[in-house]
């Protein structure tokens, strides 16, 4: 979530237990976890600008969600671990 807006205190727990909950996920690659941290930050903003702008959210997000799923594929492709699952 970049920019300098400032936050609610509710937005800011859910932040602080979803970023909690993302150590939990396996880094199946070198990178993986910074990529969802980004992942979670575009999400929060793309809802936020949904909620003011009621922009098209499910296509953002689903873009940011493939990217982050290219990434993966990339990444355990170059390290020979790219395995169908």
């Amino acid at each position: 979530m970049r920019g300098g807006s400032k936050m609610a205190y509710n937005d800011k727990k859910i932040l602080e237990v979803l970023l909690g909950e993302l150590k939990a996920v396996p880094d199946r690659c070198d990178g993986y976890q910074e990529e969802l941290a980004e992942l979670l930050g575009d999400v929060l903003q793309a809802e936020r600008e949904h909620a003011i702008a009621r922009t098209n959210v499910v296509k953002k997000i689903g873009d940011q969600v493939n990217t982050v799923a290219m990434f993966l594929h990339r990444t355990r492709a170059k390290e020979g671990g790219d395995q169908a699952q």
